[in-house]
Parts: structure tokens; C-alpha cells; sequence
């Protein structure tokens, strides 16, 4: 079994994972995407992986193992607050949170976007939503497409216009489990976004970690050959938390590499 992972909520909703920032994709809760992610480095490794998470929202601090077929157990829970005896075990607290992995928030929240759009632009995208909202992706990535295809032609793809809907665009994608768009879009919007943002505004920040959760994700064969593409993502916009994504990254991307050679 592996090192203890350390898993930080913060009052405020920020994830820290091992003191590195990690950014929920868009419509996922933190708890969710906190075990999403676990379960990949469990199944990247090919051994159990146990982390303590420590939510200072709920005020509970648990222990959870993550075995690479997917399955997890906690192993133990209690409240952050809790006291400890002398011999290490904690004390029982009354009225202790228990967490929730299974919530997931409604996919995509109905005041995007980001930036105001003009009429009828604003009226589309609102029925976009409202078509995702109903788990109808295909038809709601249809319906984003065509949006998109507008505002690209009236202001450009690089306006911000373009940009706010291209965030519920990814959204979709990632709801579909489309990873290979969601990749290829979120990693086209963190430049963009970095352009006109920089780094260190959340928003890009979120499109780098969405497109290296999407990476993630991909087959192996589609990781492997868009590796570069991802490290290069990292190396030109230093997000905080870039150094261990690369680590993350360069470490799956050895895995991949060695299980094609025996192939």
C-alpha cells in the first residue's frame, strides 16, 4: 500500500491534495472528483491507495482506502474536531458528519456564463443548460455547437463571448464522459484563458486542471500520444500545483509507455 495521501478542504471550498491545488471539473462535486481522482492513482500504481480527507466545510476528518479495481471502504471517520486519548485512537464525538462521495450537484449551474452575453446569444445558451440539466448531453452539445459557431463567426473564437460558452461546452463533454473533446477543449481554453486572465485567475486555473482531468482519462493509446501536448500545457501556463500534475502526468505516461512495449 502506498504513502497516506493528504486531502484538504478548506472553509471555503478550495481542494488541496498533497498541498497541491486540485480543481473539481465543472459540475462534479469536490468529494466526488476527490474519489474519481484516487481511484485513478490507485489503478495507475496497480495498488491500494489510502488517504485521510479532511473537510473543514462539514467538519469531519475520514479515512478512506481506494483499491485499483475501483472499489474503496473508509477506514475510519470522525469529527475534525474530535479529541484523541493518549494511546492515538480518536475519541468519540457526538454528532459527527459523515461524508458524502455519492452527491454529485446539479451539472451545470443556470447563471452562466461567466461573461454577459448579448441577446439572443444569452437566451440560447440559458436553453442550452437547461438541456443539460435534463441529462440530454447530445442534444444540449448539439445545441452548444451551433452556438458556438456564431459567436465565432460575429466575434471570434478567442472572445470572451465565445470563450464563456466554450466553459459549458467543456462542461458537457465531461458529463458525456467525452473526454477526448473535453481534452482537446479545455486544453484550447486555458491558453485562451491564460491570455486573457493570466495563471493565477481561477478560471484559468480551472481549465488546465480540467484538461489534465480529461487527460487522465483518455485510453491509453490517445494518453500516450498526447502526452507531450499536455506536459507542454503545464510547462507554458504554471498554474499552482503544476509540478506534481507533471509528476502525476510523467508517471502515468512511464506506465503507458512500458505496457506498450510488452504489447
Amino acid at each position: 500500500m502506498s504513502d497516506v495521501v493528504h486531502v484538504r478542504i478548506t472553509v471555503d471550498g478550495a481542494c488541496f491534495i498533497d498541498d497541491e491545488y486540485f480543481a473539481a471539473p465543472p459540475g462534479v462535486s469536490i468529494n466526488e472528483a476527490v474519489l474519481a481522482h484516487l481511484q485513478l492513482e490507485s489503478a495507475a500504481l496497480e495498488i491500494s491507495v489510502r488517504a485521510t480527507i479532511r473537510d473543514e466545510q462539514a467538519d469531519y476528518t475520514t479515512d478512506i482506502e481506494v483499491n485499483p479495481d475501483g472499489t474503496s471502504q473508509p477506514v475510519t471517520a470522525r469529527a475534525a474536531n474530535a479529541t484523541t486519548s493518549p494511546g492515538g485512537r480518536t475519541a468519540p464525538t457526538t454528532g459527527s458528519v459523515q461524508p458524502a462521495w455519492s452527491s454529485i450537484e446539479d451539472p451545470i449551474p443556470p447563471g452562466r456564463p461567466y461573461a454577459p452575453l448579448p441577446q439572443p446569444y444569452r437566451t440560447a445558451l440559458q436553453a442550452v443548460c437547461a438541456t443539460a440539466n435534463h441529462n440530454k448531453f447530445t442534444a444540449a452539445a448539439r445545441e452548444a455547437d451551433r452556438l458556438l459557431a456564431d459567436l465565432t463567426a460575429e466575434y471570434g473564437p478567442d472572445h470572451l463571448y465565445t470563450l464563456s460558452v466554450g466553459l459549458v461546452r467543456g462542461d458537457i463533454a465531461w458529463l458525456a464522459k467525452d473526454y477526448r473533446y473535453g481534452w482537446e477543449s479545455w486544453n484550447y481554453m486555458a491558453r485562451a484563458w491564460n491570455q486573457h486572465l493570466g495563471p493565477e485567475h481561477i478560471t484559468t486555473i480551472r481549465a488546465v486542471g480540467n484538461s489534465v482531468g480529461c487527460w487522465h482519462r483518455l485510453m491509453p493509446g490517445e494518453a500516450l500520444s498526447t502526452a507531450p501536448q499536455v506536459v507542454a500545457l503545464l510547462g507554458r501556463i504554471p498554474v499552482p500545483g503544476s509540478e506534481q500534475a507533471l509528476k502525476r502526468i510523467h508517471h502515468r505516461r512511464s506506465l503507458l509507455a512500458r505496457a506498450s512495449k510488452s504489447e
